[in-house]
Parts: structure tokens; sequence; C-alpha cells
């Protein structure tokens, strides 16, 4: 989505891994510096967030608490948020999001950031058995955080989704009028809409960004998408995998699903539950709907699955691939 000219200011950048973007919805009686304020204000508060949030920056709030071997760490006060968003989700999917999954991930070859082909070097899945998530201790007051010995975090599956929340957030106390925050695919939208039908969102397929399967039309809240097409690779030897998790075995989802979007009222809550529906299959539909959160699930036959709240969103409900 981008708006342009008179209607708004478009920002891009790399973040986590991924391309990001900010729009900033301008007023027209405004000055155009207010909304690049805005702009900058959400860039600087998603640069500061990937320090303290990436597995792959050795001195980060993550990297410093996976290393701590189970010690109390004093972190940012954003890293209580992102570990209170986790057990939250933790919770409602009743464990289908996890955060601990680190060691799996690490062992499947997932170990460095996605353009380092090094992260194909491990070669089996590591022996699964974590403590549960609700057992991580953290004080919002002193901004302490202490794991459980021998649990590792990893803010994937979560962190995209409440950064674009919490950078959005930002632009708007810097004066945006209206803005959308998204990070490799999970946004968040807050504040005035760019036009009365308000903002346009793309769902694209599996397979090509470029292919659209449907547009959205969203005046506040989050959207994201979770799928097993974008990060593939293969182990030593010879295995292909992907990086969404079954918690239940520490393995790669089995499903038939290949994606899935989530639109609900922030970017972390559309996060986490996208992963559940990849967990958990066509099966969480019904419970997403009870939610209010709309669904669309994609399947390896290339069938598209909606739940009833879907339609309140869509443009077109009838989405089709072809």
């Amino acid at each position: 989505m981008e708006l342009s000219g008179a209607f708004g200011l478009t920002r891009r950048l790399r973040a986590m891994g991924s391309a990001a973007s900010i729009v900033i919805v301008l007023d027209p009686a405004g000055d155009r510096s207010t909304a690049s304020a805005a702009a900058d204000a959400a860039i600087q508060r998603i640069e500061h967030l990937e320090q303290c949030w990436s597995r792959f920056i050795p001195s980060s709030d993550i990297s410093r608490l996976n290393g701590a071997n189970g010690e109390p760490v004093v972190v940012d006060p954003a890293t209580i948020a992102l570990v209170v968003a986790m057990v939250e989700a933790w919770r409602a999917t009743a464990g289908a999001f996890d955060p601990t999954l680190l060691g799996a991930i690490n062992a499947l070859g997932y170990a460095a950031d996605w353009s380092d082909a090094s992260r194909h070097s491990c070669a089996a899945p590591a022996e699964h058995g974590r403590a549960a998530v609700d057992t991580i201790l953290h004080d919002p007051v002193e901004h302490v955080v202490q794991l459980p010995l021998g649990m590792s975090l990893d803010a994937g599956g979560i962190g995209k989704g409440l950064a674009a929340d919490l950078a959005s957030a930002a632009a708007l106390e810097a004066g945006a009028l209206g803005v959308l925050v998204e990070i490799g695919g999970d946004l968040r939208v807050r504040g005035a809409v760019p036009d009365i039908a308000g903002w346009r969102i793309d769902v694209a397929t599996p397979d090509d960004d470029a292919s659209i399967i449907t547009q959205l039309r969203l005046g506040a809240g989050g959207v994201a998408t979770s799928s097993t097409r974008r990060r593939r690779w293969q182990t030593p030897s010879g295995d292909a995998v992907h990086h969404l998790i079954d918690p239940a075995v520490g393995l790669p989802t089995t499903t038939d699903l290949v994606q899935a979007t989530v639109v609900a009222g922030t970017g972390a809550w559309a996060e986490a539950w996208s992963t559940a529906v990849m967990v958990r299959g066509l099966q969480v539909l019904p419970e997403l709907d009870h939610l209010g959160l709309g669904v669309m699930a994609v399947d390896a036959r290339r069938g598209v699955h909606v739940n009833p709240s879907w339609a309140r969103f869509a443009a077109n409900s009838e989405a089709v691939l072809r």
C-alpha cells in the first residue's frame, strides 16, 4: 500500500531480515515536515527494537537472555512488552504459538541470518523438551526477565507484528495523522485512513509476491501472513525443511496448509494466530471466527479457505487461486 504526492509519504528500509515500509497519511492542511518526522520516529523505533530482539545480534536482550543460564537479566522496556506478548499468545493459542523453539530451528539449520548461507550448517533436530512459556519471570518495574534454565527465546512468530504495533504508535505520537507500518508482510494501521474505504492491503499468493489472491479493506488493526513457502532450505542430509515449527514435535509443520493470513486488532495478535493456524490446520478456523478474527488459508492443492469473519475485511471474499 502506498500513498503519493499530496496524500501521503512512504519510506522503505530493511529491518528484521525483511523489507519494511512506513506510510504516513498527510493532513491536507498540514506540513510535510510533520509527516517526515513521524516516519523517522517509526523507523527509529523499528531499528531500536531490532537491536533489542534479534537473536542474530550478540548484544541484544534476546541473545543475552538466551546466554544467561537461567540468571535474571535487565532488559529494555520493549523487551518486557515482547515477553508479555509471547506469554499471552502462547496461552491464547494453547501452545500452538511457542517462542521457545529456537533450539529446534537452529538444529534444522536456521542458525544465522537468512542472508548467511551458514544457516544450513546443522544437521539434526535437537532433543525436544522445554519448560512452559508462562514460567518465564518478568518484572515490568525493574525491567528484569529471567528464563528457566535451558530455555531460549526467538522473537519470530510475533516480533515483526509487535514491532509494527509499537512503531505505528511512535509515528502517531510524533504527529502522524494516520500510519501503516509493514515489516516482512506483517503490518499495523492506526489513525486516519487514506480514503473512505480504508487501507487497501493486498494478500499475495504463497509462491509469488507479485500475484495477488485478494485485497483487504481495513480501517484499523493488524494483518499477518505465515507461509511455508518463503523460508525453505535443505538440511545437509537433503531433507527439505521450513521455519514454521510444530511445538508438539519440534519439527516443521506437516499440515496441508502452505499459507495463512489473519486480520486482528493488532499486528502481534495477527502474527501469533497466523502461526497457530499453520500449526493446527483448518480445524482452528471456527475458533478464530469466535474471536472475531478473519482468516484466509491456502492449502497445498491451491484451495482457498476462509472463515465467516474474513468477509468483513475482504474486498473480494470469493478469492480463488488460478
